[in-house]
């Protein structure tokens, strides 16, 4: 399951849920200040490499 972020329209706190992607736009509860009115935002990931080129120049 992926984890998602919302942050909540109510008081402004960001926090992440771990929900079905079939729940990610279902109403989430936050966690602060326990209003349902909170948004789904988009995520930024990294990725890790070795920090070569692999043998590409």
């Amino acid at each position: 399951m992926p984890i998602y972020e919302y942050r909540c329209r109510q008081c402004g706190a960001k926090f992440e849920k771990l929900r079905r992607m079939s729940e990610a736009d279902q109403l989430t509860e936050c966690p602060k200040c326990g209003t349902q009115e909170s948004d789904r935002q988009l995520s930024c990931f990294a990725t890790g490499g070795c920090g070569t080129t692999g043998g590409f120049t």
